[in-house]
């Protein structure tokens, strides 16, 4: 959108490196050049990069959780945000009450209850939402074992919360950081 809006057009030519050709100074640096000139049209005019985010249903809820924890909630998402928010959680929720990993993800107790605990925080009731949306997600919930079902990274949002024992999460031995960290378990490669 930006780009057309502003006429862009990418005057700074690609940079074409052969097979066994070293990269020069003046390669790379035109090469960054081309790269901060295309950023830069698609910048909008207040400095933010404006792109769409959609198909995880776990980015929202902890952000959610922490303004609402360190009593930003109101500052962060004024009236009309949060009713935009409430919106885009109804409108992907699934026919069975619950939510998915992602937009078209079958129905998971991490992202039921992370979205239910967001409609919560937003003010809604328990039988509240959209099509009694707080409602159909307990349900959905109860009926699959509840949230001690959650993955850890849930059980941890909900500790932090306290609407749930320190004790029932899942611990991670510190001596998984002495690992080394090309390995697939070390805890940088899973957080």
């Amino acid at each position: 959108m930006f780009l057309r809006e502003k006429n862009f057009k990418q005057t700074i030519p690609p940079e074409k490196i052969e097979d066994g050709e070293g990269i020069t100074d003046e390669k790379a640096t035109n090469a960054l050049r081309r790269a901060v000139h295309f950023s830069a049209a698609l910048q909008s005019s207040d400095g933010h990069w404006p792109t769409e985010n959609a198909g995880p249903m776990f980015f929202v809820p902890p952000f959610v959780i922490c303004c609402y924890i360190t009593g930003h909630l109101n500052t962060v998402f004024p009236a009309e945000y949060r009713k935009e928010i409430l919106h885009y959680v109804y409108n992907h929720q699934n026919e069975d009450g619950g939510w998915g990993l992602h937009l078209e993800g079958h129905s998971i107790v991490f992202g039921t209850v992370l979205n239910y605990i967001c409609m919560r925080i937003l003010r809604e009731g328990p039988d509240g939402g959209q099509d009694n949306a707080c409602a159909k997600a307990r349900k959905w919930n109860l009926d699959h074992g509840g949230v001690t079902h959650i993955p850890s990274w849930g059980k941890n949002w909900l500790s932090i919360l306290r609407v749930f024992e320190w004790t029932g999460c899942n611990p991670m031995p510190l001596e998984f950081w002495l690992l080394p960290s090309f390995l697939p378990i070390h805890p940088v490669r899973i957080m």
